[in-house]
């Protein structure tokens, strides 16, 4: 059985496509990498562009083996995302007192029924925790258990109406109409943990920092739990805007030179250190420091590591997470961005690269790509889906939803802002 994960990116769309054996072992048979179209911060906004492109990967993806289209799991992320903790109560009516399922699913709908601001979208709705009695359980399956209260703490993760809508609008358009995408839509912060952090890391208390392309994200963990999760509308690609400007260069040069001479500690950078820009860019001759280019780098990875301090403080988590931060994502790659993080966080820290142990390749090149900051939510989704797929069974999900991908609606891609029904 395939399962297809697609992370969008505001630069890139990365994706992998994972291969799930009868023993369970995943291994991945193909990786994807393409230029990202239609998307800002996140957020699909030219759902045309962004039909384009990905009609090309999943046509790519179907040339490559037709089954690879009936488990697909998206991305979605954005800096108009909320996240929220709700409390559901409810009482066990049944003569043995013992909790099933349906307890489960009451409890959570209980939680649902909250005040929650008009023009949001949820699209996860799990229990944090649950309480018996009054009394706190540490065992997340509670079902077996006996009890007359039931109640449990809902993590509930929300984005911008706006923002669905044009997600599923695009995915009917490529899919075709009749595509169900209910359990196939993940917050790109909840696959990243999935992929990179251990276990210990949550219990004892860590962050994930996600710099991408257009937004940096902080999902904070504690005792084994999400504790709490951010989007920032700032990323990598802030970065390469301050270089153009200051180097007074394309953006094309600039991110050129932001991956190729790029550092964010400027302590680490001799002054005598210099860069030909006509090696970048025709028509350009002067030399420039690297100390100069480091400066202007460090000064925008200083602000994002201040937004996220600002944020642990309002949690009262600064500078205390003893298994400290993890920084995947493009940004990542950044050399000396390790140290600028223990500086400004004031907490021990490491690059985040996906955890190979768990998705095995069908061959080295394969491997060469997912061990990449990069491909964490990629290699997250494709775990996430892998994991709520087995929960329903042995193979018993084998067959998915079969998404159609349909030449006639690439064909007519200049129609698509037709007036809708709605």
């Amino acid at each position: 059985m395939f399962v297809t994960a697609i992370d969008l990116g505001s630069s890139q769309i990365k994706g992998v496509v994972v291969d799930v054996k009868r023993d369970g072992t995943v291994v991945a048979v193909k990786t994807i990498k393409k230029k990202s179209g239609g998307i800002k911060k996140g957020e699909i906004v030219d759902v045309e562009e962004a039909v384009k492109v990905l009609f090309e990967i999943l046509s790519e993806i179907k040339h490559f083996d037709k089954k690879c289209i009936k488990n697909i799991v998206f991305g979605i992320s954005g800096s108009k995302s909320k996240f929220l903790v709700s409390r559901g109560v409810i009482s066990i009516q049944r003569p043995d007192l013992e909790i099933i399922s349906d307890d489960i699913d009451r409890v959570i709908k209980e939680s649902l029924a909250i005040n929650f601001p008009p023009g949001w979208q949820i699209i996860h709705s799990f229990p944090r925790e649950f309480i018996i009695d009054d009394i706190e359980v540490d065992d997340a399956n509670v079902v077996g258990l006996s009890g007359r209260k039931l109640e449990a703490n809902v993590v509930l993760i929300a984005i911008f109406s706006s923002i669905y809508k044009n997600f599923t609008k695009m995915t009917n358009l490529v899919l075709g109409k009749k595509a169900d995408i209910d359990g196939s839509l993940i917050f790109n912060p909840m696959a990243g943990e999935r992929a990179v952090l251990s276990k210990s890391q949550k219990e004892l208390g860590s962050a994930l920092i996600d710099i991408g392309f257009g937004t940096t994200s902080l999902s904070v963990f504690q005792d084994g739990k999400i504790f709490s999760t951010k989007v920032f509308p700032i990323g990598a690609g802030n970065i390469t805007n301050d270089i153009a400007i200051g180097l007074k260069c394309s953006i094309k040069t600039a991110e050129a030179i932001k991956i190729t001479s790029g550092c964010a500690f400027s302590k680490d950078v001799s002054t005598k250190e210099k860069i030909d820009l006509s090696q970048f860019e025709e028509g350009q001759s002067k030399e420039v420091s690297k100390r100069y280019i480091a400066e202007i780098i460090e000064v925008r990875v200083r602000e994002i590591f201040s937004l996220v301090n600002e944020e642990l403080k309002n949690l009262a988590k600064s500078q205390k997470l003893p298994a400290g931060v993890v920084i995947s994502g493009g940004g990542s790659k950044l050399q000396g961005i390790l140290d600028l993080a223990k500086e400004e966080l004031r907490l021990p820290a490491q690059i985040g690269l996906p955890n190979l142990s768990e998705i095995e390749s069908s061959h080295a090149q394969i491997t060469n790509e997912l061990d990449d900051p990069e491909m964490v939510v990629a290699c997250g989704l494709a775990l996430q889906k892998v994991d709520n797929l087995k929960k329903e069974g042995p193979f018993r999900f084998a067959q998915g939803s079969n998404y159609l991908i349909s030449e006639p609606w690439y064909r007519k891609i200049i129609k698509l802002f037709t007036p809708s029904e709605d």
